[in-house]
């Protein structure tokens, strides 16, 4: 084929020209995944922060040189130390917060593979589908472009009427304009693969991909909903957001109890020794930190509710991506039992031999040719909406294995 032929004068690198190698190669050294170890990164000095005692010790050294009414000079001093004391439980609170951020930093690494695992073999799929749907279009620019030529000669010899010339061009010029949407949108899924790998936009790349076929009788699990809920991270996410809402609004309400200090002072004043001990207790009245744990309070109770709709929205999504996988696969297999590609290769080929044989005019020679280049994008579509329909089913369920686990 030319676009192969194309590709051939020139050197190229190759990524992922299989499903399987695809969906592996998305995860390694992509910059999301890279991202998402960083956040775990920045969680975890988070703990080690927050693990932390609140207060540290505070030293003063306070010199004085004092004038004494009898006469004389005394060399005095005042060294403190002071340590703040939390009370309500706050340093634990703040450390299962903390860990609750970490365990959702590790849970949306988690999110992040099966998203991009999942893009990786859409844009594949994408892709596949756009090089044979481009490939089909150029064939009917080919042939309908050979028709152009052989009735204009025709026309010149006298054997044609003007009529047939220009159904036959404008047969051609309409394929060619088709052709040229197909290559626009071939170069778009090719730039959407490469950033499906995490590759740079200018990365040249190897049509040459693989597609394994897919299984008909392949079943999800039955309980999907379950399955979906126990095995999606990003649910495991809001759990943790929800646990980290918990500790915030007990630590809201800790809050409010205040945190002493202790004083303990030895000084030297005129001449004698001084020892002093002191506690520092502040009072909650100008500010009472209510308003604070109101916040906190609403703030869980906003992420309990959202947990509670992202579950109903999750029913949803399984059943409407049972429904469609399995309409899906009824249509793929129908398609399949009516032998619809071959019957429509046939059909171009009769369609040619009966024109030649002057069985056909010129007018159902072109019908034939474009219904069977339609029928064949067609079929193309029906087993490029199977696939999507796959890796829908396998995200909406968590499973990104399950789009290889019905093919073979």
């Amino acid at each position: 084929m030319m676009m192969a032929m194309l590709l051939c004068m020139q050197p190229l690198n190759l990524y992922a020209v299989t499903l399987q190698e695809v969906m592996q190669t998305s995860i390694k050294q992509h910059p999301m995944m890279q991202m998402a170890e960083k956040n775990i990164e920045s969680a975890r000095g988070n703990l080690t922060e927050e693990s932390s005692y609140a207060y540290n010790p505070e030293l003063s050294l306070e010199p004085q040189r004092r004038r004494l009414n009898g006469g004389g000079t005394s060399n005095d001093y005042y060294i403190t130390l002071s340590q703040g004391i939390e009370l309500g439980g706050k340093r634990k609170l703040r450390e299962q917060s903390a860990q609750a951020m970490l365990n959702a930093a590790s849970q949306d690494r988690e999110t992040t593979q099966q998203r991009l695992i999942i893009e990786a073999a859409r844009a594949y799929i994408t892709l596949y589908f756009a090089e044979k749907r481009y490939d089909l279009r150029r064939q009917q620019s080919n042939i309908l472009d050979k028709v152009s030529h052989a009735v204009a000669q025709q026309l010149q010899l006298g054997e044609s009427g003007q009529l047939d010339a220009n159904l036959a061009q404008s047969a051609f010029t309409s394929a060619l304009n088709a052709t040229t949407i197909a290559q626009q949108f071939l170069t778009k899924s090719k730039q959407r693969y490469l950033m499906a790998l995490g590759k740079a936009s200018n990365t040249k790349l190897l049509s040459d991909l693989e597609l394994p076929k897919l299984l008909l009788d392949w079943q999800p699990p039955k309980n999907a909903y379950g399955v979906a809920l126990q095995s999606r991270p990003d649910f495991l996410v809001l759990q943790s957001q929800l646990n980290r809402s918990h500790a915030q609004a007990d630590l809201a309400s800790a809050m409010r109890i205040p945190d002493v200090t202790v004083n303990a002072m030895i000084a030297r004043e005129a001449g004698e020794q001084l020892v002093l001990l002191g506690l520092t207790i502040p009072f909650p009245v100008l500010n009472s930190h209510q308003g604070a744990y109101r916040a906190a309070l609403a703030e869980k109770e906003r992420v309990k509710m959202g947990i509670d709709w992202s579950k109903q929205q999750l029913r949803y999504e399984v059943q409407s991506a049972l429904d469609n996988h399995q309409n899906a696969i009824q249509a793929l297999s129908h398609m399949i039992q009516s032998n619809m590609q071959k019957n429509a290769k046939d059909t171009i080929i009769l369609a040619q031999k009966s024109y030649q044989a002057g069985e056909l005019n010129l007018e159902a020679l072109v019908i034939h040719i474009n219904q069977g280049l339609d029928a064949q994008m067609t079929a193309l579509e029906m087993i490029k909406q199977a696939w999507l329909a796959r890796i829908r089913l396998a995200e909406v369920l968590g499973h990104p294995n399950y789009i290889l686990k019905g093919s073979q």
